[in-house]
């Protein structure tokens, strides 16, 4: 893939021109058809115009990169998991007072609920570290959407309190920038990297089919919005110039020199009699 400068745009320059995105030329590209949350549509993309598919690509390139980049703070994390802990009291607490219920049929599903959901005493799971708060979570909304537990949900009428259980440990596990199925999150810095590669390889994508395109389209409106869709992304090239490799650094010249100071002591070593 031919590469126009776009490996020298900064994260933040990216994250930025999602506003280009919505200006100009590319504000009359509807993407509303297409743009879901698990980005892949029910209406084909294969027969999409092609604008449609360029605007989808560097949205949701950006938006990757704009998640990772939101891997949350120490301090939002601990924000974070103050409500994941405080919707489990919430449920211990639902969970005890159902268990003291006149119904018997509401009091053995509260008793069957507290020993499968809760930890300990019924708040153990609070102490747990972010990570495995986020795992037990996911448990606990595994493992209610089945049988035989998901009937004790209903007959103790606990639904909205689960609902926030996963709401809470959703949102923790998007701070330490894990998706569901991984085991633990991925490095920050790492997932920023990756993103800006995927931005790097979208944009140069699109930067090549809107340069062909403008190569074999004759002069008419069809090229002049072809010259409109490009012209922010030439911008942003002009934005990010291409930086000059750096220098050797001194410590691989004082490595050579060290290397050629090996190699001539065998001569030395030879010229001395026995």
């Amino acid at each position: 893939m031919a590469a126009y400068g776009y490996s020298f745009v900064t994260d933040k320059a990216f994250s930025a021109f999602a506003r280009d995105l919505e200006q100009g030329a590319w504000k009359g590209v509807s993407i509303d058809k297409y743009d879901v949350p698990n980005r892949t549509p029910a209406a084909s993309l294969f027969e999409a115009p092609r604008p449609v598919v360029w605007k989808l690509r560097a949205r949701w390139s950006i938006a990757a990169l704009d998640e990772a980049l939101g891997v949350a703070s120490a301090a939002v994390l601990a924000e974070l998991d103050v409500e994941w802990d405080t919707a489990q009291r919430a449920l211990h607490l639902f969970l005890a007072s159902a268990a003291e219920s006149k119904d018997p049929a509401q009091r053995d599903a509260a008793v069957r609920l507290r020993g499968a959901l809760l930890a300990g005493a019924g708040t153990e799971q609070t102490r747990y570290t972010y990570d495995a708060e986020v795992d037990y979570g996911w448990h606990q909304v595994a493992i209610v959407g089945k049988a035989p537990l998901a009937a004790d949900v209903k007959k103790v009428g606990a639904g909205a309190y689960l609902k926030r259980v996963e709401e809470a440990t959703e949102a923790l596990a998007r701070g330490l920038g894990r998706t569901s199925g991984q085991k633990r999150a991925v490095a920050r810095s790492k997932r920023i990297r990756e993103a800006v590669v995927a931005c790097t390889q979208a944009f140069n994508a699109i930067h090549g089919e809107i340069g062909w395109l403008l190569e074999h389209t004759p002069s008419g409106k069809q090229r002049d919005l072809l010259q409109a869709l490009h012209a922010p992304f030439l911008a942003l090239l002009e934005r990010s110039p291409q930086r000059a490799p750096a220098a050797a650094a001194p410590e691989e010249v004082v490595v050579e020199e060290d290397a050629a100071e090996d190699a001539a002591e065998p001569e030395a070593e030879e010229s001395t009699p026995a």
